[in-house]
């Protein structure tokens, strides 16, 4: 389960690479690519990989870089056993308003807050018809906004069972701003690897 590496992947590695720029960017790149086959985006989730190779290549202060390229991407907050997680990146807003403005997106969506469903049953249960179903809840994973929980047995066969990563959305509209407040769980956060530099600075 990989958490919500996947979902701030993009943004992340953009935020990381306009810090780094020049030789080690280009050395960073290189080595992640050589000794691990990833991209930096790959890397974001395998956090430690990315952090291991920017500290051989750089003399830089590379905790302080992570954490405040990660502010630029979202803000965390710890309430009990979840966490608040505050969308800052227009991108990454832009893609949970538009998959909430699409009516067979956030019935998917809204099947898997709090509940854990194979993909048979997420169609059942939203009432989404397959075809569509099928191709909505890809790009879903693609995009990390729904990440396999555990393998089930179905029919004789392990099949996936996935969860959103947030248990509940909150959306604040006003006039000149818009607000996604994501809760976790504490499992699913804290299974992400590049969540360690955050959970770093709020303990």
């Amino acid at each position: 389960m990989g958490g919500i590496d996947r979902f701030i992947a993009n943004a992340l590695s953009s935020e990381i690479k306009k810090n780094l720029k020049g030789k080690i960017l280009k050395d960073t790149e290189r080595e992640l690519f050589l000794e691990h086959g990833m991209s930096i985006k790959l890397s974001i989730e395998h956090f430690q990989k990315l952090e291991s190779v920017l500290r051989k290549n750089s003399s830089l202060d590379i905790k302080k870089i992570l954490n405040d390229c990660m502010k630029k991407i979202l803000k965390v907050k710890k309430r009990n056993e979840k966490y608040i997680v505050t969308i800052i990146e227009s991108n990454l807003t832009d893609l949970i308003l538009g998959m909430f403005g699409e009516v067979e997106s956030r019935k998917i969506i809204s099947t898997l807050l709090e509940k854990k469903y194979t993909i048979p049953e997420i169609l059942k249960q939203s009432k989404v018809p397959k075809t569509s179903g099928y191709r909505k809840i890809e790009n879903m994973i693609l995009h990390g906004l729904i990440i396999e929980n555990r393998k089930v047995l179905s029919d004789s066969k392990k099949i996936s069972e996935l969860q959103c990563i947030f248990e509940e959305i909150k959306l604040d509209i006003k006039k000149d701003t818009i607000t996604v407040n994501g809760i976790m769980d504490k499992k699913v956060f804290e299974n992400s690897t590049s969540m360690k530099i955050i959970l770093d600075a709020i303990k």
